[in-house]
């Protein structure tokens, strides 16, 4: 790939191109946006753009370099992406655990990006979910940003900008991203090996966000339309979410998108009360992430789903 060939972020592109071409790089770039609409795929394009071999015309990637194709495997020393991954390696502790940005992964990565490359190629750190930055991580953070070295880039990646530190993001060049279109969503989840009418039914609980779409197939959440009216269907689904709370709220939080599809659907049916019946699923989308029982918010949200059957 290459930014050329991100979907549905031209607006960001635009945004991208003239520092690309005359590599005058702000230290600091926050993309914010919705959840899974690319914006961490562009960090790491804009990333082997920056340290191609041989460029385009246009100053993007030439995808075949050397430098490209260890770019495009995750093995280039000088592009880092910091992810849950990352830090659960630093930690030795599993991925799902990991529900914050902790300092040390934050001072690590400093260490990491502060030391010059050897061929003087471009340092580029992909932060992603900058929103879970700890205070004392935002703060060494912060540090970094007022002395940037040079030749280095940091990409903060956020779907939450408004809990991002705003020294933080007072420090950052930012980019905003949008959802895709269907279409787009379709063609991500299509390249990604979902065909048929599982890629068209993804595509419309998307929102226009292709990584909403995979997760959702990836946690198998039942379709709505196979339990609604069914008196005990509230109480099934909850008592069916994982044990485990770092593993229950994922599958929780598909819970709640397929629901509220399916209420924005009948509201375009014509069904009275579609707003009040989303604004009630956002509210137990924060309390879910304010850590209340998963099992409890399951049960509220297919309750909420009966008003519309």
């Amino acid at each position: 790939m290459s930014l050329s060939t991100v979907r549905g972020q031209g607006r960001a592109i635009r945004l991208l191109g003239p520092m690309l071409r005359s590599k005058k790089m702000p230290p600091a770039l926050l993309f914010y946006g919705p959840e899974g609409v690319g914006k961490a795929l562009t960090g790491r394009e804009l990333g082997k753009a920056l340290n191609c071999l041989a460029p385009s015309a246009s100053a993007d990637a030439c995808d075949a370099c050397a430098s490209c194709t260890a770019a495009s495997k995750g093995i280039d020393p000088d592009l880092k992406r910091v992810d849950a991954a990352y830090q659960a390696g630093l930690r030795e502790e599993e991925v799902e655990r990991q529900r914050s940005v902790r300092v040390d992964t934050v001072r690590h990565l400093i260490k990491d990006v502060e030391m010059t490359s050897l061929t003087g190629r471009w340092k580029i750190a992909i932060l992603e979910d900058a929103e879970r930055l700890e205070i004392e991580a935002a703060n060494a953070l912060l540090k970094s940003l007022e002395e940037p070295p040079s030749r280095t880039v940091w990409v903060l990646v956020t779907s939450r900008r408004e809990r991002v530190l705003p020294t933080i993001v007072s420090r950052c060049h930012r980019v905003p991203f949008g959802a895709l279109p269907e279409s787009d969503v379709l063609a991500v989840l299509q390249g990604a090996g979902v065909t048929g009418a599982e890629a068209a039914r993804l595509a419309r609980l998307s929102e226009g966000s292709p990584g909403r779409a995979l997760q959702l197939r990836k946690l198998e959440v039942s379709d709505p339309d196979e339990w609604a009216g069914e008196p005990m269907a509230p109480f099934r689904l909850a008592d069916g979410l994982p044990k485990e709370l770092h593993l229950a709220r994922p599958v929780a939080e598909a819970h709640l998108r397929r629901i509220a599809w399916r209420i924005r659907d009948r509201g375009r049916r014509g069904a009275p009360g579609t707003e009040g019946g989303l604004r009630e699923l956002a509210r137990l989308g924060s309390y879910l992430r304010s850590n209340v029982d998963p099992k409890l918010i399951v049960q509220l949200a297919a309750l909420e789903l009966e008003r519309f059957s």
